[in-house]
């Protein structure tokens, strides 16, 4: 069955290029620029009377320790009410409408979607200039959402998934802005005015930090002045600095006590940029290493042979200031040790050895293959829109990706591996009781 994968991904895909309306090539994704400057890639299709458009703003950290959580509560107030509408009316505006707009906040940036029927767009354009920069943050839904906020944080430090992570980044980038979390502490949110919420999108939302992906029903004559329409009021000044480069993560373990039968494990240590030439290959590296529970090495010694964990799984994570190449997995508390040693053993055995042929054939064919199938919606091109401009991406990027990642051949495989995985220096976190297990890291 794992031989027939790559055969039947390559079917798929072959039956996905040959539809009317494709999803790659540099012909499809048009650079437009609005009368004011203003930059967008869009990718055409109007098979569907729909519009997705997302931005994103580049962060840089802005917000100090002690306001952690201002950006996670200013993406969830820019929702409640903006312009002529109070909250009531800006969500009923948006849902009589049927126009989906979210905003969210991250470690390097701070940004948003909208989709709309073609019908709609103009209604939608309003709505979001509005939220950009008419913002009401009215008292009210503000002490509203702080409540919401500090509820779901109080929940998630009693949950083990969100202790491991949060454990993790903590030891990780001690003192860096990696290290706090994005959604802030119970403390940190309690103690967070209006102004706050001000400062922060009075330093985020500006036009020189922005990027833009649309895709679906609508010209590039008409996206230009659109553009401008949303975007043309922000001021026009440079973004927040950029972070500092993180720090190398400690290797060792730490041991987060939790009473249960099930402990959870994350673990990894620093990655690869998306910029370095290797990523590709480094790609494929970790689709070997743990990308599918099912068929990766981790998966078949953890999973498959020995029945230890019903899933486990390692990503790749592009930071701007840090990647990172990290792995989570839950096993019983009498059986983390076993798989914490396997995890070690088998990151060694392919960082020495590299992979096999057919992991090679197989990890190249699936990364080929599963691409195109995550773009079954206007909204997800338009987010790889975004992803491709902040990555410094070529607008050719999905017609040459297959045959970039078809061209790694086995040696440049074993080198990247040997690069990449770094088994001495896994850092790795358990929440639970792990039997024969001691910390060697103090947890913070």
């Amino acid at each position: 069955m794992r031989r027939l994968l790559p055969v039947m991904v390559a079917l798929i895909l072959a039956l996905i290029l040959a539809l009317p309306v494709r999803a790659a090539g540099s012909d499809a994704i048009v650079e437009v620029v609005s009368p004011g400057g203003i930059t967008a890639w869009l990718r055409p299709d109007s098979s569907v009377p729909l519009v997705a458009l997302t931005f994103e703003f580049r962060e840089g950290g802005s917000v100090p320790p002690q306001k952690a959580g201002a950006a996670e509560l200013a993406a969830r107030m820019l929702t409640e009410g903006a312009g002529e509408w109070d909250g009531d009316g800006f969500r009923q505006a948006l849902a009589d409408n049927a126009i989906g707009l979210s905003f969210s906040a991250g470690q390097d940036s701070f940004s948003g979607s909208l989709t709309a029927l073609t019908a709609n767009r103009n209604t939608a354009v309003r709505l979001l200039r509005a939220a950009l920069a008419e913002a009401r943050l009215d008292e009210a839904a503000l002490r509203q959402q702080k409540a919401r906020l500090i509820a779901e944080r109080r929940r998630s430090e009693t949950r083990p998934n969100s202790i491991a992570y949060r454990t993790w980044f903590r030891l990780a980038y001690r003192g860096h802005p990696y290290g706090q979390p994005v959604r802030g502490t119970p403390e940190t949110v309690a103690g967070l005015e209006t102004a706050d919420v001000r400062d922060f999108l009075g330093r985020v939302l500006t036009r020189q930090g922005l990027v833009v992906g649309v895709a679906g029903d609508i010209a590039a004559a008409e996206l230009a002045p659109l553009l401008d329409a949303v975007f043309g009021g922000l001021p026009d000044r440079p973004p927040p600095a950029a972070l500092p480069p993180a720090p190398e993560p400690p290797a060792g373990l730490a041991i987060v006590p939790y009473p249960g039968p099930q402990s959870v494990v994350v673990f990894g240590h620093a990655g690869i940029p998306r910029s370095d030439p290797d990523w590709y290959a480094a790609l494929v590296v970790n689709q070997i290493l743990g990308g599918s529970t099912f068929t990766s090495r981790l998966g078949q010694e953890v999973r498959e042979r020995r029945g230890l964990a019903y899933g486990i799984g390692t990503g790749l994570s592009d930071r701007r200031a840090g990647a990172v190449l990290l792995g989570r997995t839950a096993t019983r508390s009498d059986a983390v040790k076993e798989t914490v040693d396997i995890i070690a053993a088998e990151w060694r055995r392919l960082a020495e050895a590299g992979p096999t042929a057919d992991e090679l054939a197989d990890a190249k064919a699936y990364l080929i293959g599963s691409f195109p199938l995550g773009l079954d919606s206007t909204g997800d091109i338009a987010a790889v829109l975004v992803d491709m401009q902040s990555a410094g991406l070529p607008r050719d990027y999905w017609g040459k990706r297959p045959e970039v990642i078809g061209a790694i051949d086995p040696a440049t495989a074993r080198r990247v591996a040997r690069r990449l995985l770094r088994p001495d220096a896994l850092l790795s976190v358990i929440v639970g009781t792990p039997d024969g297990l001691a910390s060697t890291l103090p947890v913070p």
